[in-house]
């Protein structure tokens, strides 16, 4: 691709190691984790070291994944080749990769085109075991895709980023095909303004990217409401391991949203899946 070969004249390893594109953000962010002896080990469970395929097949294998898979299942949504996703916010390409392998057409988007964080990755991923991601940038938060053109739109710890939640519910509903899906995953829901004030003092990238957000939970389901889409599926903390990794799960463990409340400090991670229902969204 002879735009990531231009991109490489912009590359800066540095201490022996990382290639980065030096204007991305969460490039210099998680290179900057990467080299950090002490994250490490969180930069991996974030899936974003430089070993690209492994991160890729790492993820692809999880029980995460398998999750996700059952959830759209469960919701009528199935790979196989005329099933076209959308993975919004691809990052690195490791859920892109996960999709197309289980049977989906994929197309990856992504605001950032890093080659550690950004579609500067996930394009050294289409072609791996055989795998085809058609990766595109993507700017902004409109969405210029044809009505009616996805049967699933797959968004992970993304939808906290954006800033005006229910206009954008409303692209994805328009994109999606009748009875296609938006999953939105591993979002950060606050319970109070400390709560926040902590989030963005304690996030370790946020000085680098000043890229995170974060919302109440009243504030994603009246968004989702407000978008004409159907939310089937509101996945709690300790309800999937979706929500749990990269913490054991413990699916007995029920979660205590009175105790949440309370909180001082910390935030929780819910999910979404939504359907378009009908052609006449208003």
């Amino acid at each position: 691709m002879g735009w990531i070969q231009s991109l490489i004249k912009a590359v800066g390893p540095r201490g022996g190691g990382v290639a980065i594109l030096e204007s991305d953000a969460y490039d210099r962010a998680y290179r900057w984790a990467w080299e950090d002896g002490n994250m490490q080990e969180l930069v991996r469970l974030c899936y974003k070291t430089p070993d690209y395929a492994e991160n890729a097949r790492r993820f692809a294998a999880s029980e995460e994944f398998d999750a996700i898979l059952q959830n759209l299942a469960d919701l009528g949504v199935c790979p196989g080749p005329a099933k076209a996703a959308l993975d919004f916010g691809c990052g690195n390409g490791v859920g892109a990769f996960a999709l197309a392998k289980a049977g989906f057409q994929v197309t990856a988007v992504d605001s950032s085109r890093g080659l550690l964080a950004g579609i500067g990755a996930a394009a050294k991923l289409d072609g791996l075991d055989g795998v085809r991601i058609d990766v595109r940038h993507h700017e902004g938060e409109q969405m210029n895709y044809p009505d009616a053109a996805y049967d699933l739109v797959y968004i992970r710890e993304v939808l906290h980023h954006i800033h005006g939640l229910e206009g954008f519910l409303r692209q994805i509903a328009r994109i999606l095909k009748p009875g296609g899906v938006v999953c939105c995953l591993r979002d950060v829901v606050i319970w109070n303004e400390a709560q926040r004030e902590h989030f963005f003092a304690t996030h370790p990238l946020y000085p680098i990217t000043q890229d995170e957000g974060c919302y109440y939970l009243d504030e994603y389901l009246m968004a989702f409401v407000g978008s004409g889409l159907r939310l089937e599926r509101v996945l709690a903390p300790t309800e999937s391991v979706i929500n749990a990794y990269p913490a054991p799960f413990e699916s007995a463990t029920p979660f205590d949203a009175a105790a949440a409340r309370t909180r001082q400090t910390g935030y929780d991670l819910f999910s979404f899946f939504a359907v378009r229902g009908t052609d006449d969204l208003k």
